[in-house]
């Protein structure tokens, strides 16, 4: 009871200075409309059509291509890929460069970001801890590490020039058969999705703005919209009661930016997307659940919209509808096409309804955000904004941030990394009574993943290749195997031997979709870790087979697809 009454201690600490952050941005809200609004008056049409656009680049090192490319569309910001992100010295270059590149074009500094939910989704390797994803850190049961893990993530971006976080996931994966959002969920009930909003709310007090996704919920689905088009059939009053609610209550919370899905839902609007829908971005989004901030369309590349609706103007649609960025993960063609496209949509008024003009109020929000996070301050603007209230403001987040990552130092975070990761593995179906590594090492190990094999290696234990087992299999036919595995096709493998082998005994140890068509057999295990980082798969080891505890590890958390 002394333990849980301090853990609560805890928590309401760091939820407070959460809190505090919200309320004192607030407070200076008249500053940054006014602000944005002297930034806006000076920009030219074509500023303003390429402001709103947001592009990527082809290297890990601003090239001819990426120098062109922002002389061109003098874009709001960069998204950058694994194939942009090398090592720490030279992303924190990259991102120098870059928008020193904007000040030498007079332009205004870049929001840049990337996608680091973790997991299965993680774009920065090195300088950023890599933790377990969304899913993993749900079956924990620890709000106080989600919003660690979030203010960690954020800290550690912002360090490196990256301003813009694209996470968490705020979808419920309540659908077995989604192929897109999976373990990248938090869970699949609305209890999980409180790890999500801890997440956001560690992540805004860090310094690079997370951009909850995917609104109003991209989690009942079958389709993945990077292929084709989703279409969702419930109704507002559905949505209510079940999707919007964690948008609902991160918006309330103090949310900053949100990213729409490539989703119909022909109950809410019959002919548009969420990310062109007026019905869902203003009616719902902006006016019923009253969102104030930055909202980013899905990438425009993606199947959902560039095959279902490419005779469309679908940049001037997203604005229209009320979206302020508009994402691309491209460069070339597609960036001159958007950028033309929102240049005649200016010229021809198009932007102009009911007497708003709705390109104005888009580049107003992302000013907005730019002088919240401290951009038009930095040496690198050639923009300057003096204003000492302004100053104090964002010094005062950044020494607090700054304080609360050095605990976290010092407490260790690499010592939390595996904590988390740990308090992630669960076993399918039923509980899970471990191993030592004394009754494991007389099991039979195949072993394709190196991480797994090293880990291994360092307890002792031999594993084989798959080429070896039908010979071991032949010796051995009562023996327990090991396998780890990601894929299907992984499982339909172990599936087919263990129904041929039914007296011998097999532990799989999985570290892909837990929601995949499982070996379902009396004479197979399964543990999850929901997560292939590093720590996750020796904490996947460990925990299964050289246990110092021999505790159960308990059952995932999770409806299951029905197998066919």
């Amino acid at each position: 009871m002394k333990y849980l009454y301090l853990i609560i201690l805890l928590f309401l600490g760091f939820s407070c200075k959460t809190k505090l952050h919200a309320t004192e941005s607030s407070a200076i809200e008249q500053k940054l409309e006014a602000l944005s609004n002297q930034i806006l008056s000076k920009m030219t049409d074509e500023e303003k059509a390429g402001q709103v656009i947001h592009i990527a680049i082809p290297k890990n090192f601003l090239d001819e291509v990426a120098i062109a490319e922002l002389k061109k569309i003098r874009p709001g910001g960069v998204i950058l890929f694994g194939v942009n992100l090398g090592k720490e010295k030279e992303i924190r270059n990259l991102n120098r460069l870059l928008q020193l590149e904007m000040k030498s074009l007079k332009a205004l500094p870049l929001l840049i970001s990337t996608d680091q939910e973790g997991g299965r989704v993680i774009r920065v390797e090195l300088g950023v801890t890599s933790f377990p994803g969304a899913m993993a850190i749900g079956q924990t049961d620890n709000l106080i590490n989600a919003e660690k893990i979030g203010f960690i993530t954020s800290y550690e971006l912002r360090k490196l020039g990256i301003n813009l976080l694209l996470a968490p996931v705020l979808d419920i994966n309540n659908n077995p058969e989604n192929p897109v959002i999976n373990t990248r969920s938090f869970g699949m009930d609305l209890k999980s999705s409180e790890f999500a909003l801890a997440y956001e709310r560690g992540a805004r007090t860090a310094g690079a703005i997370p951009v909850i996704k995917h609104f109003p919920g991209h989690g009942d689905t079958t389709v993945d919209s990077h292929l084709g088009l989703p279409i969702i059939k419930k109704t507002e009053t559905q949505l209510d009661e079940f999707e919007l609610i964690p948008f609902k209550k991160s918006i309330d919370e103090g949310a900053l930016a949100i990213m729409s899905a490539h989703i119909v839902y022909p109950n809410l609007d019959s002919e548009y997307p969420a990310t062109l829908s007026k019905k869902i971005l203003t009616n719902i989004l902006r006016k019923k659940l009253g969102f104030k901030g930055l909202v980013f369309t899905d990438a425009m590349e993606m199947d959902a919209i560039a095959k279902n609706y490419q005779n469309l103007k679908t940049g001037t649609l997203a604005i229209q509808a009320g979206a302020d960025v508009i994402l691309l993960t491209s460069w070339g063609k597609t960036t001159s096409y958007y950028h033309e496209m929102i240049l005649d949509s200016i010229k021809k008024n198009e932007f102009i309804i009911d007497n708003v003009n709705y390109l104005d109020e888009s580049i107003k929000r992302q000013i907005k955000l730019k002088l919240r996070t401290g951009l038009f301050q930095a040496n690198f603007s050639f923009t300057k904004i003096q204003d000492k209230e302004l100053e104090e403001y964002i010094s005062k987040n950044r020494k607090l941030a700054k304080e609360k990552y050095n605990e976290f130092k010092t407490e260790s975070i690499t010592a939390l990394n595996k904590t988390i990761s740990n308090e992630a593995i669960k076993s399918f179906q039923f509980e899970f009574k471990p191993y030592s590594l004394d009754q494991s090492k007389n099991f039979i190990y195949i072993l394709k993943n190196e991480i797994i094999q090293a880990e291994m290696s360092k307890l002792d234990v031999l594993y084989l290749s798959e080429k070896s087992l039908s010979k071991v299999l032949k010796k051995n036919p009562t023996s327990t195997y090991v396998f780890d595995s990601r894929e299907q096709k992984d499982l339909d493998f172990i599936k087919q031997i263990a129904q041929k082998e039914t007296k011998a005994n097999f532990i799989l140890l999985h570290f892909g979709s837990p929601f995949a068509d499982l070996p379902i057999l009396p004479n197979c295990k399964i543990i999850f870790s929901f997560s292939p980082t590093k720590e996750s798969l020796i904490a996947l080891v460990n925990k299964t087979l050289n246990s110092k505890s021999l505790e159960s590890i308990p059952a995932a958390k999770l409806t299951y697809r029905q197998n066919k």
